[in-house]
């Protein structure tokens, strides 16, 4: 007896709470409060902008259980077992032995089950815990582990961190050899102007890459990266480590895409991706691309290799292997060599594939990109001082909030704080976070727009933020990259071409009233002549004084 009720044990339970249409009941009342979650949800991420991607994972929790109570819901409406039908029936009172019966006896047979089951199981389990939307709310957010899918140079992905792509790009040979030959080649072009009789091979020309000559830093990788075309067709054809790079540059964009916004559908944008890149591979539109590899000059077929110059091509066609190729091929039909060149052009279509994909997503993920590009060249051009107090500004706005992002300090059931504020004329937030008067906002000038050229045409609003970013650090990085001091004297200049002329002039005053041995000496001959040193000793070495 006591085998069949351990046994018997679970069926109460079965039968009665989780009975079929019972099942059913659960799943609709679930999706219900889910959906309610998912507004409350929503609210936080207006309320706290800080956060936006711990609510979209909480957001895909929710989605992901609504889903699976969805498919609950729909197992049951197809009934393939015919358990709903079975439970239809015994509520009115039919049973599998006879069509007719009593519903008053099939209700209260319900109730002594109900009361079987409570006096059962109730003591032991207690209270039953009730799934309404704070629960759901509430486990969404447990669930949430954003804090640990990034790096501390992401901050929770409004940046990027491509520091082991980027190295993986310098240590590309090919590319990092051809770089330095190009700027060597520049260099060379540069010096036969002053210099004409010079060589190529000059110790001076080697000297001068030697000395000027600096690797491609962070900053200017992150601008440039997806600019393939300008890669030299030699570096890429069969080259396994660009092949990896780019495979490296998709795999990291596309991963930081579904750590960012978890519910955007990535197969249906990689979809759109390749059917987008066939269009234009068949067009031919595809930027360095629009000639096969096969036609190119450099390209020898019998060894399918391509060469960096004519004078290593014309080295390997001297040389036995290539003649013993050239034989082979030479013996094959015309389709088999035909299979030869559709190798190459497939080799092309494959390394042109990843770049138009890595393309891709560096446009779809541009703004973080942009945003880390803004970062650096702040970070670059601050003080310690400067990024000392930027970092306690940074944890003083973290005390301000809790775990949950919710504000510590404001009242959650205040109507007046979850009003929205109406700012029709879009007036600039005061210190309190409610717009400035309108009498404040002309006094100050602040609808007057002041752009500034060396800041990448920059609009400022209002006389005061215009004069204070001159000391910023925008305008202190514009003006580094013209290799312009910025000093009291460029306050005011917005243009480029001004700063650079009133530079020259300083310079010039300064070489004026800087003391010169050969003008400002003056000397005096026997006859009391009084002339410059330079023109005394012209005279003199002409004999004439």
């Amino acid at each position: 007896w006591s085998e069949r009720q351990t046994e018997a044990k679970p069926r109460p339970f079965s039968r009665m709470s989780f009975s079929v249409l019972e099942q059913l009941r659960s799943a609709h009342e679930d999706i219900e409060n889910i959906e309610k979650a998912m507004s409350m949800v929503l609210l936080d991420k207006q309320k706290n902008t800080k956060a936006p991607v711990s609510c979209e994972h909480a957001l895909k929790h929710l989605v992901e259980t609504t889903q699976l109570k969805c498919k609950t819901a729909i197992d049951i409406y197809q009934d393939k077992d015919g358990m709903r039908t079975d439970d239809i029936n015994a509520l009115a009172g039919q049973t599998s032995s006879k069509k007719g019966g009593d519903v008053w006896t099939s209700f209260y047979d319900k109730v002594k089950e109900v009361k079987d089951y409570h006096r059962r199981f109730s003591v032991n389990q207690g209270m039953p815990e009730v799934q309404n939307a704070e629960w759901f709310y509430q486990r969404a957010l447990e669930n949430d582990n954003s804090d640990n899918l990034f790096s501390g140079e992401e901050e929770l992905g409004k940046r990027v961190d491509m520091q082991e792509l980027f190295t993986k790009y310098l240590n590309l040979k090919k590319i990092s050899t051809q770089r330095k030959n190009s700027f060597k080649d520049a260099t060379y072009a540069r010096l036969k102007k002053k210099t004409p009789d010079l060589e190529p091979d000059d110790p001076e020309v080697e000297k001068t890459v030697q000395k000027e000559f600096h690797e491609l830093d962070y900053i200017e990788w992150l601008k440039t990266f997806d600019q393939f075309h300008d890669i030299s067709r030699y570096c890429k054809y069969k080259d396994k480590t660009y092949a990896e790079y780019l495979e490296g540059i998709i795999s990291y964009l596309r991963n930081f895409l579904l750590r960012t916004q978890p519910l955007v559908d990535v197969d249906k944008l990689e979809q759109q991706f390749e059917k987008e890149f066939e269009e234009r591979w068949a067009d031919q539109s595809i930027p360095g691309w629009q000639e096969p590899t096969h036609k190119d000059k450099l390209f020898c077929l019998p060894s399918n290799k391509l060469f960096n110059n004519e004078a290593v091509k014309k080295s390997h066609e001297s040389g036995k292997a290539y003649k013993k190729k050239l034989a082979e091929m030479q013996k094959l039909s015309f389709d088999e060599q035909k299979q030869l060149t559709n190798a190459v052009v497939a080799e092309d279509k494959a390394i042109s594939q990843l770049e138009s994909r890595a393309a891709k997503w560096h446009d779809l993920l541009n703004e973080p990109i942009h945003e880390s590009i803004q970062y650096l060249q702040k970070k670059q051009s601050q003080t310690v001082e400067e990024m000392e107090a930027e970092r306690d500004d940074d944890s003083d706005d973290g005390e301000d909030f809790d775990d949950d992002g919710a504000d510590m300090g404001s009242n959650a059931g205040d109507d007046d704080e979850d009003r929205p504020i109406y700012n029709p004329l879009n007036l600039p937030l005061g210190w309190d976070g409610k717009p400035i008067p309108f009498w404040l906002y002309k006094l100050h000038g602040m609808g007057i727009e002041y752009k500034c050229e060396i800041c990448g045409n920059y609009s400022y609003w209002g006389r005061r933020a215009f004069e204070k970013h001159f000391s910023e650090w925008r305008h202190a990085f514009g003006m580094r990259c013209l290799k312009i001091p910025n000093t009291a004297h460029f306050k005011e200049i917005t243009k480029i071409e001004e700063a650079i002329t009133l530079y020259e002039k300083l310079k010039r005053d300064a070489e004026d009233q800087t003391f010169n041995p050969a003008q400002d000496v003056e000397c005096e001959d026997i006859q009391g002549n009084v002339m410059s040193q330079r023109a005394f000793e012209d005279l003199r070495r002409q004999g004439l004084v």
